[in-house]
């Protein structure tokens, strides 16, 4: 099941000096997960994601797909999983490479990774170079328990 986000209102690209801003926040439709778009404006605005999943998680990783078009009218695709950690509800941080503040955009509803995953390899590979914390990667390595060997492959050696 897939959704649409807001887009993001060219006021609300704004980040404090030095730092970056929560410009937007949405849910999916069931609630279970947030999206805050985060945006730094040192040398021109760059968007960032955290998706954080909120209720009763499942142990084993889920993923979510996002979609939106860049500037040059591609679609661009990024696989976003989230793992319950320790602490705290299951969160992971990503850059948005090409997000601009009139990007469509939308979302799958988050899914258990399981061996029946498959994605293709190119987005993979540049979904997991987005990753912006350890918590992300780590979601990435316990993908990589739950998948085909074929995208194990594929993780590892991003991961590297």
């Amino acid at each position: 099941m897939w959704f649409e986000l807001p887009v993001l209102a060219p006021g609300g690209a704004l980040a404090a000096a030095g730092g970056d801003a929560v410009v937007l926040e949405a849910a999916a439709p069931d609630g279970r997960v947030a999206f805050l778009v985060r945006s730094a404006g040192e040398g021109g605005p760059s968007y960032s994601l955290e998706l954080v999943l909120r209720g009763d998680n499942d142990a084993r990783p889920l993923m979510c797909l996002i979609r939106y078009t860049g500037p040059d009218g591609r679609m661009r695709e990024l696989l976003v999983p989230v793992v319950q950690g320790p602490v705290g509800p299951a969160a992971s941080y990503v850059r948005l490479p090409e997000f601009r503040i009139d990007a469509a955009w939308t979302a799958s509803v988050s899914i258990p990774v399981g061996p029946e995953s498959d994605w293709d390899t190119d987005t993979v590979t540049t979904s997991i170079g987005t990753a912006l914390n350890e918590a992300t990667r780590e979601a990435w390595r316990r993908v990589r328990e739950h998948v085909g060997e074929d995208l194990r492959g594929v993780i590892d050696g991003a991961l590297r």
